[in-house]
């Protein structure tokens, strides 16, 4: 057998193992990134945040929240504005790609919840694909659309609270569902 061949032979033998390989490789470096993001538990998910890029600040900049707070933000000069957001990079696809699960801080979030926004960043292409206000998100392992779904929990001084699930739809998350439940307080001795 000439040493091409047998090349050959170790090259399509090798190919698969090299692909278990980036396989491992890529599902280590999913389960070692976060996916609870709850800010008011001692800042979980955002130990390791960054500042946005100016691509991502950008395009938080153009959203319907940062309009509507136009007059709070009138004040912060561009590092300001980016003291604002907290980023952590996560992978929401199977692919190599990574994603970015952004908090804002005052102004930039609720008097009741924290206001979270996610974020494909492909470089050139900076999309927001999801704005929720919530206590906290979770990236779930069951995909819609080749992404992880996304759940919101909100809860409210009242005895309510809320759940909600984000799916993708192709272009952006949209809300699945909805569920209101009533916490049960106890009632007092007569």
């Amino acid at each position: 057998m000439s040493w091409a061949v047998r090349a050959i032979i170790v090259l399509v033998g090798m190919s698969p193992a090299m692909a278990l390989a980036q396989w491992q490789a890529k599902q280590a470096a999913q389960e070692s990134e976060p996916s609870e993001f709850y800010p008011d538990d001692w800042n979980r998910g955002f130990d390791e945040a960054d500042p946005p890029s100016d691509a991502v600040l950008d395009a938080l900049l153009k959203t319907r929240e940062a309009n509507e707070n136009a007059d709070r933000l009138k004040g912060f000069d561009r590092e300001g504005l980016r003291k604002l957001f907290r980023v952590v990079r996560v992978h929401l696809a199977g692919t190599g790609e990574a994603d970015e699960v952004v908090l804002g801080l005052f102004p930039m979030s609720g008097a009741d919840c924290d206001w979270f926004w996610v974020v494909r960043d492909r470089g050139d292409r900076v999309r927001v694909i999801l704005f929720t206000n919530e206590d906290g998100i979770y990236l779930l392992n069951t995909k819609t659309n080749g992404y992880r779904e996304i759940r919101g929990v909100w809860s409210s001084g009242a005895g309510y609270s809320i759940t909600r699930l984000y799916r993708y739809d192709g272009t952006t998350y949209t809300l699945a569902y909805e569920r209101t439940r009533q916490e049960l307080l106890p009632r007092a001795k007569q």
